[in-house]
């Protein structure tokens, strides 16, 4: 199916008001898929993309093609000392930073930052302006076995109490999404748990009219 339409389908089943998406050409290098982006906008659902942004270009291009919010991330950011001329450009709520991380490892693309600790991070880019985090472990997306992150974002709310925090990767659950909303996310990214059936729009409604 088209994504546009897949879109419409999880509008329709569960009120999605908001979707991440990952355009996985675009953050390997390849063509962005900005007219399927564009698609996807012309349903009235904001979008929250993440296709590899590095420069001041291809943020205005995926605001110019009607993104909410545009994902700065960790992996994909080869050179963190430009994120804070990045972040006056912009108003700090079009720009949301990703945590990237694997088993609990920080993921950077910045040499200088390897082996450096996500709360390190997360104290670096806040202090750069950034207002809005995705914190993601990539090894748990798609396995169901819950959310590890919620430690980590509980520990980022005591460092910043007024960063909207944005987790996934893993949610299987009415009681994993209960316990996300228990850490204090204002927000939970779900993907497989909604596709497979094991969350119902019921599940959700309680959360989704907070």
């Amino acid at each position: 199916a088209e994504p546009a339409e897949v879109l419409k389908a999880l509008d329709k089943h569960f009120q999605c008001v908001v979707c991440y998406v990952a355009d996985l050409d675009a953050i390997e290098g390849r063509q962005p898929n900005r007219c399927t982006i564009a698609e996807m906008v012309r349903t009235g659902i904001a979008l929250i993309v993440d296709a590899g942004a590095t420069m001041v270009e291809q943020i205005e291009a995926s605001l110019e093609i009607g993104a909410r919010k545009v994902v700065l991330a960790s992996e994909s950011m080869h050179d963190l000392t430009r994120l804070e001329a990045l972040v006056t450009q912009f108003d700090s709520d079009s720009l949301i930073f990703s945590i990237d991380l694997k088993h609990g490892e920080l993921l950077v693309g910045d040499p200088a930052w390897q082996g450096k600790s996500p709360l390190d991070l997360t104290r670096f880019v806040i202090e750069r302006g950034i207002r809005q985090l995705i914190v993601l472990d990539l090894a748990a997306v798609g396995t169901g076995s819950g959310v590890p992150t919620l430690q980590l974002c509980q520990d980022i709310r005591r460092i910043s109490p007024n960063i909207k925090i944005i987790s996934g990767g893993g949610v299987d659950s009415a009681q994993c999404v209960a316990a996300a909303a228990q850490a204090g996310l204002d927000g939970l990214l779900i993907a497989s748990a909604l596709h497979d059936g094991r969350l119902t729009a019921d599940d959700l409604a309680v959360y989704l009219n907070m």
